[in-house]
């Protein structure tokens, strides 16, 4: 996984390099979430949890026809609820994002969509409860990484304030069972700020 950032990295550079009057803003981005599990090949129900999450940003805007990257660097707390059990996911996330905007210094409007890089911190392991057999407990292994994909829509104000709206869909999985293949992946709706300097 760590090649394919690197890699998508790499091509974005060589894609603004050699337009010397490409827009560099640095800032950065915070928000809130909201994040509900999913399971596969067991039985299972969750609830939708909010979290959040904050971090530096980059914003590289081509001179010509609206377009530019993103990218940042959060540390995110999903809050996730499984089975009456709350969890806390904590990830460090690298979203890397293809925008489109258009407006005025004022007031443009963007939309944005590209792969988001986790990066899981803490537990190693879940201990959730099966809903077939209260008394017992399932135990899932946390991925060290995973990959997932944001879309999503948004204002900036004054070439500086930024305030959207988002969705983020797991394309791999959080966490898989220990003794099975049962696994988890989570979906997020995100409400983000930004300020660019």
């Amino acid at each position: 996984m760590r090649k394919v950032l690197f890699t998508l990295v790499a091509l974005c550079g060589m894609m603004l390099c050699p337009t010397s009057s490409a827009q560099v803003k640095f800032g950065v981005v915070g928000g809130w979430n909201v994040s509900k599990i999913s399971y596969s090949d067991i039985q299972g129900t969750a609830k939708s949890r909010s979290g959040w999450y904050i971090g530096p940003k980059a914003e590289i805007m081509l001179p010509i026809m609206g377009l530019g990257v993103d990218v940042a660097a959060e540390y995110s707390q999903r809050k996730l609820n499984a089975e009456d059990n709350n969890k806390t996911y904590r990830s460090v996330e690298i979203p890397l994002n293809l925008r489109y905007q258009i407006g005025v210094s004022l007031a443009k409007i963007y939309i944005m969509t590209g792969p988001q890089f986790g990066f899981q911190i803490g537990s190693k392991n879940w201990d959730i409860n099966n809903p077939a057999a209260p008394a017992a407990q399932e135990t899932f292994k946390l991925k060290k990484s995973n990959i997932s994909w944001n879309v999503g829509a948004g204002v900036q104000l004054f070439s500086h304030l930024e305030a959207g709206v988002g969705y983020n869909f797991a394309l791999s999985k959080y966490a898989k069972l220990q003794n099975g293949d049962g696994s988890i992946k989570a979906n997020t709706w995100q409400i983000q700020v930004a300020y660019l300097f």
